[in-house]
């Protein structure tokens, strides 16, 4: 688990023309909120700053907001851009309690290159995140699994994820993650999306 530090400026107007104002000057506007805090609490970031947090940190970091009167542990909860997707419009923060533990969507990553792969199959993950409930700094960036073993017709659920004292999944067990398909079935597959086009 990472942890970042950002600056944060406490803003006491809101609206339109105030957040329009604050992205010429270079800040994103934002806000705070938590079941710790009696209200959100309305922010600006740089711009500059919250971009290289977005590159270096992933939803499951910590971020410590340096603001008027301490630090506030967050999370990254939600943000938005402009039409195009290059400039932030706005960001959601989280508050957290390191002793407390929190859901977080994690990244479901395949390693390896399975044997049904190279015998001709086609791997499918199903799953890219899958929610987790932890104290925040034992939240993983990622969640590696191994594909090497699966073979052609073979599937990998959520059960077969690497267990953790630390981690709790909230998906069901059974919940496929990837599977290889074989040739034929893609072929079916492939001929029933392009049927269901059609119609």
């Amino acid at each position: 688990m990472s942890q970042v530090k950002l600056e944060a400026n406490v803003r006491e107007k809101t609206g339109t023309g105030v957040a329009r104002k604050l992205r010429r000057n270079g800040r994103v506007p934002a806000v705070l909120y938590g079941h710790h805090l009696p209200v959100p609490m309305v922010l600006d970031v740089d711009a500059k700053e919250m971009e290289q947090v977005l590159r270096t940190a992933g939803r499951t970091s910590i971020i410590n907001l340096a603001v008027a009167g301490g630090t506030q542990t967050a999370m990254l909860a939600d943000y938005q851009r402009d039409v195009f997707g290059t400039h932030l419009l706005s960001v959601d923060f989280k508050q957290v309690r390191l002793d407390e533990k929190v859901t977080a969507s994690v990244p479901v990553v395949l390693v390896g290159q399975s044997k049904g792969v190279k015998a001709g199959g086609v791997i499918e993950q199903m799953v890219r995140e899958i929610q987790v409930e932890a104290l925040p700094l034992d939240i993983p960036e990622s969640l590696e699994i191994d594909i090497t073993e699966l073979d052609m017709g073979e599937h990998l659920t959520v059960a077969d994820l690497p267990a953790s004292e630390k981690l709790t999944f909230l998906a069901a067990p059974d919940e496929t993650l990837a599977v290889v398909h074989t040739p034929r079935s893609v072929t079916l597959a492939e001929e029933q999306a392009a049927a269901e086009s059609a119609e």
